[in-house]
């Protein structure tokens, strides 16, 4: 008997540190990845990809974690975004979850846009306002990547990113013709975990 309960003694004292250490070691993945998310905690978008990220990391498969997501925060009662944002992701629930798709596929809003109004390309201004509203620090971002798809014209980018609230003096559309681009475009400073450019997605990558 004594030896039955000298062996429990000691299984319970490596168990309890093993699971303290998984537990630890969860905690740090999870904080490790949210890291890596494109944007900062100023972005909507990331608000979304971040609970998206959360139900497939809980056994949700990928297109039932992302309509689950944009079902939630449509709803006026959930918190998780402004009501602007709300709204706007409401519009065309649709054209929401193709976006933010390619945002936990991608991680890349540039590649994510244009993947949008590749597949919707009449909703183009659609899209850089939904964009814009999610990524307002990345406008121009938004713009040029969108001119690019050859859906839209730099001009009517450039209005679609200011009626989604864009700082008219920080946008510009002649960096999404080929132009020089102005002092106060944005350089997409602020991104999750390795600033702005072009690198891969462990950097959050525009």
């Amino acid at each position: 008997m004594r030896h039955i309960l000298t062996y429990l003694l000691l299984s319970s004292a490596v168990i309890v540190p093993f699971a303290s250490a998984q537990q630890a070691e969860t905690v740090t993945q999870a904080a490790e990845q949210e890291n890596i998310l494109f944007g900062d905690e100023n972005q909507p978008g990331r608000s979304i990809h971040m609970e998206i990220v959360s139900r497939i990391n809980n056994g949700v498969a990928l297109d039932d974690a992302v309509s689950q997501t944009i079902a939630q925060v449509t709803r006026e009662e959930d918190t998780l975004i402004s009501g602007t944002a709300r709204l706007v992701v409401g519009l065309n629930k649709g054209i929401s979850v193709n976006f933010m798709r390619n945002m936990v596929n991608l991680n890349k809003l540039t590649d994510s846009t244009k993947g949008a109004i590749e597949t919707f390309p009449s909703d183009a201004a659609d899209i850089i306002q939904l964009a814009v509203t999610l990524y307002p620090s990345f406008a121009q971002d938004v713009i040029d990547s969108a001119v690019t798809t050859g859906e839209i014209e730099p001009n009517d980018a450039l209005l679609a990113a200011i009626a989604a609230g864009a700082d008219p003096t920080t946008v510009s559309s002649a960096t999404a013709a080929g132009g020089v681009v102005g002092a106060g475009t944005p350089t997409g400073t602020g991104v999750g975990a390795g600033g702005a450019g072009g690198g891969d997605t462990t950097a959050s990558t525009n």
